[in-house]
């Protein structure tokens, strides 16, 4: 029995897929190279790349070098096809960008938010702003939000920051928005950023941790992001460091969070009399010995739990990324000494340490790439 006509247009459907996509990875090449590296005959890519061309996937680049007889025309990929929106709904507001197809942003807006906003109103603001940005063929949006989220159901299960339990954010924003939507942990979403575009792309092994309001680490295996059997893996700000130490809002005591976080950094900064963490970053870097103190134990705490993550996983890579980055002067050195000085030697010799490429439109570019992703994902992948 031979392959039915559904079989058939899987298969086609795979195959344009597979020149797109080594277009979108390997960047121009030419009909020849594309058919080798695809396995495709010339007869069946030709009519292929005639269909792509149409329809504006990709477009020709140029002519290759001459060795010799005519150049070759090369083809490439054409990320201004479409876009995409890419959202991180924060306690105060929410950020949100447009992006190419290339994860290069075209647009932005930032929206406040009340204090403890519903979901339902979180919902109709996310709904305003993608109207906003919405310009051309919008493939989708991805939502980045803090906290325990399943993606593969679209449900934020459990977020300290929002207050929010099993909350469903797929559904409602599709139905809301008439486009597909797709939600991650935040920190994921940065972390597929940085794989895509950023420091990540090097490793196939590597852990993106957040510093900022919360911690929150990213873990990339094999080169696909690691979501553990609920999507709950990465949550490292509440590891315990203190079974006695001081409450989390998660509930617990001596997390993370409470020695390393925005949290800590703002209790003690009130504790000295500073205003805020910048007015003692600012003190410091000015040579004040308690506010330098200050940092360089929230380092030195952070450090001690990235090293568990570092004995656990074995990683090529430690990528620092978040909004308390700019202090990084300030606490990654005892961040680093204290990873190297207590991780297992071999690990701890070969591990790269490095910050974030893409700084905090890592969050929106990655949030735009979960979608970005999903339209590009192989048929055959998929079934």
């Amino acid at each position: 029995m031979g392959p039915t006509k559904g079989d058939l247009q899987l298969l086609r459907g795979h195959n344009r897929g597979l020149i797109v996509d080594l277009l979108r990875h390997r960047g121009p090449m030419s009909r020849t190279k594309l058919s080798h590296l695809s396995g495709l005959a010339p007869s069946g890519l030709t009519r292929m790349v005639r269909d792509l061309l149409a329809e504006g996937l990709i477009q020709e680049q140029g002519k290759c070098c001459s060795h010799g007889g005519r150049r070759a025309v090369l083809l490439g990929f054409n990320p201004s096809y479409a876009s995409t929106v890419g959202i991180k709904v924060e306690r105060t507001r929410i950020r949100a960008a447009r992006v190419d197809l290339a994860g290069k942003i075209l647009d932005r807006v930032d929206v406040p938010l009340p204090d403890a906003p519903s979901p339902d109103g979180v919902f109709e603001r996310i709904g305003e702003t993608v109207e906003d940005l919405r310009r051309g063929r919008v493939l989708g949006v991805g939502v980045g939000i803090s906290g325990l989220v399943d993606s593969s159901r679209g449900i934020d299960l459990y977020s300290p920051i929002l207050a929010w339990r099993h909350v469903e954010v797929t559904g409602p924003l599709s139905r809301l928005l008439g486009i597909p939507a797709w939600v991650e942990n935040d920190v994921n979403a940065l972390t597929l950023a940085e794989r895509l575009y950023g420091a990540g792309r090097p490793f196939r092994h590597f852990v993106c941790l957040t510093v900022g309001e919360g911690i929150g680490a990213g873990v990339v295996l094999q080169g696909e992001l690691y979501h553990g059997a609920f999507g709950g893996a990465g949550e490292l700000g509440h590891i315990t460091m203190d079974p006695q130490g001081p409450l989390c809002r998660c509930g617990a005591r001596g997390c993370l969070e409470v020695y390393a976080s925005d949290g800590y950094l703002e209790t003690q900064a009130h504790r000295l009399d500073f205003t805020d963490i910048a007015c003692m970053a600012k003190a410091a870097r000015n040579g004040c010995e308690l506010a330098r103190t200050t940092f360089a134990e929230m380092g030195r705490s952070l450090g001690q739990g990235a090293k568990n993550v570092v004995n656990l996983l074995n990683p090529e890579a430690l990528v620092l990324g978040g909004e308390r980055m700019e202090d990084a002067d300030l606490f990654l050195p005892e961040f680093e000494h204290e990873v190297r000085r207590n991780a297992f030697p071999e690990e701890a010799r070969d591990l790269t340490i490095l910050s974030a490429e893409l700084g905090a439109d890592g969050f929106l570019i990655g949030a735009a790439a979960l979608a970005t992703e999903s339209f590009f994902q192989l048929p055959l992948e998929a079934a």
